[in-house]
């Protein structure tokens, strides 16, 4: 494995300048065991993107994307000369492809735990996805397993078929084009006003929100010393909402990214706790899973939907 994550940490240095200097002087090797409940916020920004992720055992990484022309780079801030920008396919899909026909047991960790990809648009909603589709395409029809699928079923359902990766589409979403689709490659990043409306799993799989959006006015928490009762008890009547509709919970601009929030959004069950420190998240909770604690029992949706009987385990 070691081995394998060296050629493909040269390789994408070698498609982009952006992320900086070679991988070739230092070998990343993905953990064993992924480490549940860790998402990696704009993965592209750490020193390696995606091999810092995998190296701390991440289960879900986050990838803003522009469209340029025919080109999906990868990046916070539009520029000037697109040129100097990874693509989605040097940055993720490639490594992410090969990783899963190294490891190939339908999971990208050696224990079988799929990733999720979560694919910020920055660029227009419309045309950015619909060349992730076709991208996407590609890579499914020479890869089969590779990505989660949906397809469209005669009761206007959706089958689902697990893969390796689990892509979600955030920011820019072309809900009404994505709902229209008969196949894809992809799911829905869903928001506050998603919970209680009965929309499937298949569709919207995840409900992501901003801290301050759920957590405001008396229920506020500047993330120091204990957790307030009230906004514990909010904190976790949604995670029960989230939870029953069988999706799961993210949300960003935490007030600390530190183990004073980790812990309680851990306590609540919240399924992706999200990071720009990487390290420190994955010992927090490989620390907190040593604990003789029993895990409040998984969702549904992440067995049927995103395969997640790996994707979050149980503690041990």
């Amino acid at each position: 494995m070691k081995s394998l994550i060296r050629t493909l940490a040269v390789g994408v240095i070698a498609a982009s300048c952006y992320v900086g200097q070679a991988y070739a002087d230092t070998i990343i090797d993905p953990l064993d065991k992924s480490v549940p409940r860790t998402h990696a916020h704009n993965d592209y920004e750490n020193k390696y993107p995606l091999f810092d992720a995998l190296h701390n055992g991440f289960i879900s990484v986050e990838a803003d994307i522009w469209l340029y022309g025919t080109q999906l780079r990868v990046a916070h801030d539009p520029v000037s000369n697109p040129t100097t920008l990874p693509t989605i396919e040097d940055l993720y899909l490639t490594p992410l492809r090969d990783l899963a026909s190294q490891v190939n047991n339908g999971g990208i960790y050696a224990d079988g735990t799929p990733l999720l990809l979560l694919v910020d648009i920055k660029s227009e909603g419309v045309s950015t996805y619909e060349r992730l589709h076709n991208v996407l395409t590609n890579y499914a029809v020479d890869n089969p397993g590779l990505f989660t699928t949906y397809s469209k079923n005669a009761s206007g359902g959706y089958d689902t078929q697990k893969g390796a990766v689990n892509v979600i589409i955030s920011g820019d979403r072309p809900r009404d084009y994505m709902l229209s689709q008969d196949l894809r490659y992809a799911a829905y990043d869903g928001r506050s006003d998603d919970i209680g409306m009965g929309i499937a799993p298949e569709f919207i799989p995840l409900i992501s929100g901003n801290w301050n959006t759920f957590f405001n006015g008396d229920l506020a928490w500047d993330g120091l010393g204990t957790i307030p009762d009230d906004t514990k008890a909010a904190l976790d009547n949604i995670v029960a909402q989230v939870h029953s509709e069988n999706k799961i919970l993210r949300f960003w601009n935490l007030p600390i990214d530190a183990p004073s929030v980790w812990g309680p959004l851990y306590d609540a069950n919240v399924d992706l706790i999200n990071t720009d420190n990487l390290a420190g998240l994955s010992t927090y909770i490989q620390s907190r899973q040593t604990q003789a604690v029993p895990e409040p029992s998984l969702s549904i949706a992440l067995l049927g939907v995103l395969g997640t009987s790996l994707l979050l385990k149980r503690r041990r």
